[in-house]
């Protein structure tokens, strides 16, 4: 009998200890029983019988070995990424292949037919226009056959055409790939031909047959990646993220952790996959805040991606017009190399950027657009250009008060104002998604009238619609683009000049390319600025800096125009003047005189419990801990929403030169915890606020 230690798929930190009548290897994944439930583990160690001094007939058997191994890099990457972030390692594990289901699932082959993959018969039979009759007669001369595989990549449909600049930078990191480690910086103008450069060298990895991962920002953003894609290699890529089948999930497994060679594209979860024969990540839009986790396990899929690299010996691409300020500072400390392609592609000029000062150039009463805005879109609009209008707010209005006493509709399970969205008539939270019907009733003085302040998307678009009557206009926001059939339609209508407007939110500044856009107009420039987020000023530059990169792409040079009551603030002045490196050196001073990130390591402890004085005993327990430990520690503080989802939120925070003492000081404060209380605590390393 072998005796092993097993971490199960689930919510625990520690091994169990497991017998098998057969030898084991590490990594192999089986199938345990805790308390009378089956779960999936990993084994993690083999034990030697004379260490074990305990009763053996009480070591529970093995119930059966799945053929699938994890590979050891694989489980040091997990291992990594479970201390480094406290989380468990048995639900890293679990979190690294989406769910228990995608490994246990029986899943069908594919089908192939006339070098097309197809998922499905009804899909195959479809596409083709075949009846029943006809597939099974295909199917008996091994015309449509069944395979394993759903990646099927023969040769490139078309050439991928470098230019001067991009050549230079495909040849110079090319040179230094010797099947080892090495992380590069692609930073590009928007426009540049980023995507291209990188597509040469997936292109360079599918003949040498490895496996590619394609990190994302947004699941959004994965069709139109992958149709681009399809575009130049006549296959299409394996696509991952939390909204996929189960069955699709399994599928993309069972090829990744044979080594078959294969494109996977996806959000951060990606970051996790359980790669055989890995050789390129390419981490897309760097800088993109929605590579960290928020919700459950808080982990950054970008440095995951980076020590991913490196565990498995490979090329990491980190891609990005407006990269972060901990990519530059790695940068400088020669850790990452730098390349930049300086010029757009189509050697358009970069836009214009005409500021509008608000104080000044005040719009009528109601209105949000100013004359300079309306004259320069409607000369656009005359010359069947399209036109952007970008606010980063969805809905119709953030605020609704109350006519008789100003008291503002909240959620009842948040410390937060509802928000009025007029296409469905509905209040909704965006911190919990609670809807609520938009006949209130003021809970101070029981009045049922209220007004709406400020402006959303919707809002926007009535006055949009209003000013420039006859030109048709859309809305592209995470609302109106989860839906795939509107998707679809909304950008075929662009593309075809259908849309002469767009009205969108941050999502439309991500990777999407128009031809025909030649003005942006940035409604509200403030109001971002003066949040109490550390990063506000860098996440600010970053998405004006995405968003009036879609102005102007092709032909002749676009125009961006950005309101705001403060144009003599320095970030509008460094956007005017395109000088980012002004900014960043600005930035990066005062980073470094308040001791925050990328020079010093942050990590948050939230206390989070139904009950205020359950709350409190907790706060005044950690106090009383780091002083006994002699820690230095922040705060407490209530967050910047003190209550969300029906749980009060206070934080602590510890700030370290290095992640090693950061590690050490929350796990010696953790340890003195009363472990009831743990449960109610959240760790948040490099969080993207401490607010």
């Amino acid at each position: 009998m072998k005796y092993f230690e097993i971490i199960p798929l689930t919510t625990i930190n520690k091994t169990l200890l497991y017998k098998f009548d057969k030898k084991l290897a590490l990594g192999n994944i089986v199938e345990i029983t805790i308390k009378k439930k089956s779960l999936l583990g990993i084994v993690i160690i083999e034990r030697r019988e004379k260490d074990i001094n305990f009763d053996k007939n009480k070591i529970l058997k093995i119930r059966s070995s799945l053929d699938i191994k994890f590979k050891s890099s694989h489980l040091n990457f997990i291992r990594y990424l479970s201390q480094h972030y406290f989380i468990d390692l048995g639900l890293a594990f679990k979190i690294s292949i989406g769910s228990e289901v995608n490994i246990k699932k029986n899943i069908k082959n594919y089908l192939e037919f006339k070098s097309c993959i197809y998922e499905t018969k009804k899909h195959l039979l479809e596409k083709n226009k075949l009846s029943n009759k006809q597939f099974n007669t295909l199917f008996n001369s091994n015309e449509i056959k069944e395979i394993e595989n759903g990646f099927l990549f023969k040769k490139p449909n078309l050439p991928i055409k470098l230019n001067l600049e991009q050549q230079e930078i495909f040849t110079e990191i090319k040179k230094n790939v010797r099947n080892n480690y090495s992380c590069h910086l692609i930073d590009g103008v928007t426009g540049s031909g980023k995507t291209e450069l990188y597509f040469q060298f997936i292109l360079r990895a599918l003949e040498q047959k490895k496996q590619i991962l394609v990190m994302l920002p947004e699941i959004a953003l994965t069709e139109d990646w992958s149709s681009r894609f399809n575009k130049y290699f006549g296959c299409n890529p394996y696509i991952w993220h939390s909204k996929q089948t189960a069955n699709k999930k399994n599928r993309i497994l069972r090829s990744l952790i044979k080594g078959e060679p294969c494109v996977v594209v996806g959000a951060r979860s990606s970051v996790l996959l359980p790669f055989k024969n890995l050789s390129l990540i390419i981490c897309d839009e760097e800088h993109d805040s929605s590579y960290k986790q928020d919700d459950g396990p808080k982990y950054n899929a970008r440095d995951m991606a980076i020590l991913k690299a490196n565990k498995e010996k490979c090329l990491c691409l980190l891609v990005s017009a407006s990269p972060s300020l901990e990519t530059l500072y790695n940068v400088s400390l020669n850790k990452i190399t730098h390349h930049k392609l300086l010029n757009q592609f189509s050697k358009t000029l970069l836009p214009k950027i005409i500021l509008v000062d608000m104080n000044i150039h005040k719009p009528s009463h109601k209105s949000w657009i100013s004359k300079e805005m309306f004259k320069a879109t409607n000369k656009v609009l005359e010359k069947k250009g399209q036109v952007l209008f970008f606010l980063n707010r969805r809905g119709y209005a953030p605020i609704k008060i109350c006519i008789e006493c100003h008291t503002s509709l909240q959620c009842d399970n948040c410390a937060t104002n509802l928000v009025y969205h007029k296409s469905i008539n509905k209040l909704i939270c965006h911190q919990c998604a609670s809807n609520y019907n938009s006949n209130q009733i003021c809970k101070k003085c029981s009045s049922s009238k209220f007004i709406s302040l400020g402006i959303g998307l919707e809002r926007l678009q009535e006055e949009v619609t209003r000013l420039f009557p006859g030109k048709k206009n859309q809305i592209f926001s995470s609302d109106t683009l989860k839906i795939k059939t509107n998707k679809k339609i909304f950008f075929e209508n662009v593309f075809k000049n259908k849309t002469n407007i767009l009205i969108g939110s941050q999502i439309i500044g991500k990777s999407f390319h128009f031809a025909n856009l030649k003005l942006v107009n940035i409604i509200d420039g403030d109001s971002t600025l003066y949040s109490p987020d550390f990063r506000a000023l860098e996440k600010t530059y970053q998405l004006f800096q995405q968003v009036a990169g879609r102005s102007g792409r092709e032909g002749e040079q676009g125009s961006v125009i950005i309101q705001s009551y403060n144009i003599n603030h320095s970030i509008f002045q460094s956007i005017k003047k395109q000088n980012r490196d002004e900014f960043l050196r600005s930035e990066l001073k005062r980073r470094h005189l308040s001791n925050l990130p990328p020079y010093f390591k942050i990590g948050v402890i939230s206390i989070i419990h139904k009950k205020q004085e359950q709350l409190r005993e907790i706060k005044f327990e950690i106090v009383s801990s780091a002083k006994k430990l002699k820690l230095q520690i922040y705060g407490p503080t209530p967050a910047l929403i003190p209550y969300k989802k029906n749980h009060y939120h206070e934080i602590f925070f510890f700030k370290e030169l290095s992640y090693r003492s950061l590690e050490r000081n929350i796990s010696s404060l953790l340890s003195s915890i009363n472990q009831q209380n743990q449960r109610f605590l959240n760790i948040d390393i490099d969080p993207i606020n401490i607010s």
